[in-house]
């Protein structure tokens, strides 16, 4: 049995080693999971930031293949420190500039003629250039800080007092740190967000499910920006696909291939579809969460099919097969998430099966800010806590189980959206 170690802690590495645990044929590893995540899962006490223990995990457990979760770590170089041991489903470090820095990405796609919004970019030095622009412009604006900001570092914002506030926080490190030191501006477009998402091999790739996801804390996409508070999937129209496919997918990876380092890994291309035309609302190295949670449930493919055409590099010979029609995932958080997010409700009994996420045949659970106390009880630790996932032959259906699976799991001060894919 081949061993596959998922690094990160969250509700998309649940789901990704819920996937690879359904195989029945990969012995599946966490680092460091978190307190949801349950045997035949196995939890490994290791940070995702201790580079020496994963070696040693890795060459004494003898793990063939790593899948990299979270963007932080990519951009460090995990893939780099571990390549020599095992398969790494990431890419270098090299390319990781594609999410950990926005206003590089964004001059890659303007140089190769990728569709996105106009932008100007500015940095701490030129605060006052960047204030000065802000009163001369057109509303509504977006505001994105360049570097890593777990999904919460993009502002729309409709008039100048915000625009400057949010700015001015950002050059000052007080509401990013280093990740806002250097801001895009882009003009609003108005259209369908969607999220499409492939895996590369370096030399062929497979186009997975489109999705939506909700980053807004309130319905009706009012409110702070959060990590995402739910999503679907499929979320594409009938040639949205290939239409993403030919102007963004292809052209993104030739440029890479041309410039001597060919993708590898998960590729998350967040979309904005304006009259049926994608823009590129920004690149991310990874999976999506919660995009994961609705992807990898729908996929037929078993993971140890999908790693070995990767280890291959076969993937575009790789179909992709569906064997439910939709998923809608709806995240749980604890209250004054994402500012100030509380921590420490006692949770209910959260599933057992299947690695702590099977809640019954077509709903699953996927736990993200959990602990497990020595009393045996399991709390919530801040944040987004966990995802309800339902499938179903019909959007309408996949809906209703996943809000009625979140029922099944209340705990004080819980919070979360009630329109998640409403049509």
């Amino acid at each position: 049995m081949e061993r596959l170690l998922v690094v990160g802690r969250g509700a998309r590495e649940h789901a990704i080693a819920h996937k690879a645990l359904l195989s029945g044929k990969l012995e599946v590893y966490v680092a460091p999971g978190n307190g949801g995540m349950c045997p035949p899962i196995h939890r490994v006490p290791i940070q995702e930031t201790e580079i020496a223990k994963l070696r040693d995990f890795i060459r004494h457990t003898k793990v063939d293949y790593v899948i990299v979760g979270p963007e932080a770590p990519i951009a460090r170089g995990m893939y780099d420190d571990l390549h020599d041991l095992a398969v790494v489903i990431a890419p270098p470090q090299k390319l990781s500039f594609l999410e950990s820095s926005k206003a590089k990405a964004k001059y890659f796609m303007e140089t190769i003629g990728i569709p996105t919004a106009s932008a100007v970019i500015f940095d701490k030095s030129r605060q006052a250039d960047a204030e000065s622009y802000l009163r001369g412009s057109d509303y509504p604006l977006v505001i994105k800080a360049s570097g890593l900001a777990g999904g919460k570092g993009v502002l729309i914002a409709h008039h100048p007092e915000e625009a400057l506030q949010f700015v001015r926080e950002s050059f000052s490190g007080a509401r990013f740190g280093a990740a806002g030191h250097t801001v895009v501006i882009e003009t609003y477009l108005p259209g369908e967000e969607r999220s499409a998402f492939i895996l590369a091999d370096g030399v062929g790739y497979a186009f997975l499910p489109m999705a939506r996801d909700y980053k807004r804390l309130r319905e009706g996409d009012k409110g702070p920006n959060t990590g995402g508070m739910g999503g679907y999937a499929p979320a594409d129209e009938a040639t949205w696909s290939e239409t993403v496919r030919e102007k963004i997918i292809e052209p993104t990876l030739h440029a890479l291939k041309k410039s001597g380092t060919p993708y590898r890994g998960f590729l998350f291309v967040g979309l904005m579809m304006v009259d049926g035309e994608p823009y590129v609302l920004e690149y991310n190295v990874r999976l999506g969460d919660p995009e994961a949670q609705v992807i990898l449930p729908l996929i037929e493919n078993s993971m140890e099919e999908i790693l070995y055409y990767y280890r291959i590099q076969k993937l575009g010979e790789l179909k992709v097969r569906l064997h439910e029609k939709y998923a809608v995932g709806v995240v749980a958080a604890t209250a004054g998430y994402p500012e100030s997010p509380q921590t420490g409700q006692l949770l209910p009994d959260l599933p057992e099966e299947e690695g702590g996420c099977k809640v019954d045949e077509r709903t699953y659970l996927y736990s993200a800010g959990v602990e497990t106390q020595p009393d045996g009880k399991r709390y919530a630790t801040g944040g987004r806590t966990y995802t309800v996932v339902g499938l179903g032959a019909s959007l309408k259906e996949a809906r209703q189980r996943a809000y009625a699976g979140m029922e099944k799991f209340p705990f004080e001060g819980r919070h979360y959206r009630t329109d998640i894919a409403i049509q």
